[in-house]
């Protein structure tokens, strides 16, 4: 029987980057972490100030609640609110009533729009299409039926946004003025236009296209907490079962015995 011969270290066969190689390597490096710092700063300054327009605009910040506010929803609620309390803004010349989705629409219509506004629809779209699939993912109460309703709900107020954010960018308007214009559009699109859905439960949804058509295709409709869930009520009904059975031939054992 021939002997195993021995293997060779590794690191005879290992080839060395060459200098010009290595520097190429560490400024494709380089610049994946710049992109990557440079987006996350982006989608910071995104956060920020829409959460000083639902402030300034809606009465409460409830995006990253940095600003503080005296108002409370302790209000009756009223038929568009679907029965959650309100409370009172006045914005400019306007007094409305408001609600935690009501918030939630100005939310995804007015960030929209400023991204529009500076990156364009298409990538605005982009954006907002992966921030539904990090709610998707982390969504540690898995996907319910709210959550799609909300899905497509956030998709059209979107869409909604990215248009008031273009027609911003085509009348030329810069810096407060755009703001302005975009504030206000928002406005009119909640308390005027309708077409901005201020709630899951609104019937306006069960008209809008598909989540493909709107620009998210492949969003599953379960993640990964969903699977957990499944399985592990999967065990407990196979648990169940293999008690029932070994009771049930115990029970035969002991008759017998007795």
């Amino acid at each position: 029987m021939k002997p195993i011969p021995k293997v060779k270290s590794l690191q005879k066969y290992k080839k060395s980057l060459s200098p010009n190689q290595m520097k190429i390597a560490i400024a494709a490096l380089s610049l994946m972490v710049l992109s990557a710092a440079v987006l996350g700063g982006y989608v910071l300054s995104i956060l920020w100030r829409v959460s000083l327009a639902e402030h300034e605009v809606m009465g409460k910040d409830l995006m990253l609640h940095v600003f503080k506010s005296d108002k409370q929803f302790n209000l009756p609620p009223t038929i568009d609110s679907y029965f959650a309390q309100t409370f009172v803004q006045n914005y400019k010349t306007l007094s409305f009533p408001v609600w935690r989705d009501k918030i939630n629409g100005f939310q995804h219509s007015y960030g929209s729009a400023l991204a529009a506004y500076e990156l364009g629809d298409f990538l605005s779209d982009k954006l907002f299409v992966a921030n539904e699939f990090t709610e998707w993912l982390f969504d540690r109460d898995g996907v319910s039926e709210r959550d799609l309703r909300d899905r497509h709900r956030d998709l059209s107020n979107n869409k909604v946004g990215r248009k008031v954010g273009v027609d911003a960018r085509k009348t030329g308007l810069h810096g407060r003025d755009a703001e302005e214009y975009i504030r206000d559009h928002i406005v009119i699109g909640i308390e005027f236009d309708h077409t901005v859905i201020t709630h899951w439960r609104n019937p306006m949804i069960d008209t809008l296209p598909s989540e493909a058509a709107m620009g998210c295709s492949n969003l599953p409709r379960i993640n990964e907490f969903d699977c957990i869930k499944i399985v592990r009520q999967k065990a407990k009904k196979t648990r169940l079962r293999i008690a029932r059975r070994f009771n049930f031939y115990w029970n035969k054992v002991q008759a017998r015995v007795t």
